[in-house]
């Protein structure tokens, strides 16, 4: 398998967190900025509350501006890329150039976006680079280790989206046996809790409230 320091196991799981929040986020985004055009309501104040986040956004169409371009906020879509491109830069060696270009290449994409009136073109180049960076790791990254935490880092971003926003809620039974699957095969430590949770939801197929399950689920690592 490939031993795995503490160090790179922290610098996988977050590329694997930051990708995924990176991708999730904008896919929901391009669905308000569809809203705006259309003159629909969006109720950014509860998407940020459920996020955990503040929300200093005046209206509806500052919200979608800044929450995604706001390079100073460390909440927004854009400080997610910047910070994901940031662990993958420290991971060259195991990435790989090539696949490190395409976190580059999202990086690029989300900037042209930011300077630009009607954004959902650029912002779906960004989703395009994140798919293509996934392909060339899976290709690139020899090590299985390193493979499945940053696919486990991954899933546990995923999973938080989708308990906290009630998105794409049919799914989280599949995605936390995914979730499982991956963590068997790495060297990381759950905490023992909230494994038990998570196990007891997905293998034995207990109904397990969902605070009690995002609590679980967000409260597996110490990292």
């Amino acid at each position: 398998m490939g031993t795995v320091t503490l160090s790179k196991q922290n610098r996988l799981f977050w590329l694997g967190r930051y990708s995924e929040r990176v991708h999730a986020t904008i896919r929901i985004m391009i669905g308000e900025l569809d809203k705006l055009i259309d003159d629909q309501p969006i109720d950014y104040p509860s998407f940020c509350s459920r996020l955990g986040i503040p929300c200093p956004y005046t209206d509806a169409r500052d919200f979608c501006r800044r929450y995604l371009f706001d390079a100073d906020s460390p909440n927004s879509v854009r400080s997610c890329v910047d910070a994901m491109l940031g662990n993958g830069i420290v991971l060259r060696e195991t990435l790989s150039s090539p696949t490190l270009a395409y976190l580059q290449m999202a990086q690029s994409a989300m900037e042209l976006a930011a300077g630009s009136e009607s954004p959902a073109v650029a912002l779906q180049w960004v989703l395009d680079d994140i798919m293509a960076f996934r392909g060339s790791f899976d290709d690139s990254v020899d090590n299985e280790e390193a493979r499945n935490i940053t696919k486990a880092g991954g899933l546990v971003e995923r999973l938080s989206l989708m308990l906290r926003l009630d998105w794409q809620s049919e799914r989280t039974g599949r995605e936390l046996q995914k979730l499982l699957n991956r963590l068997y095969k790495t060297d990381l430590k759950p905490q023992p809790q909230a494994m038990a949770v998570l196990e007891r939801c997905a293998l034995e197929e207990a109904s397990v409230p969902r605070n009690e399950l995002l609590s679980a689920v967000e409260g597996l690592f110490v990292l």
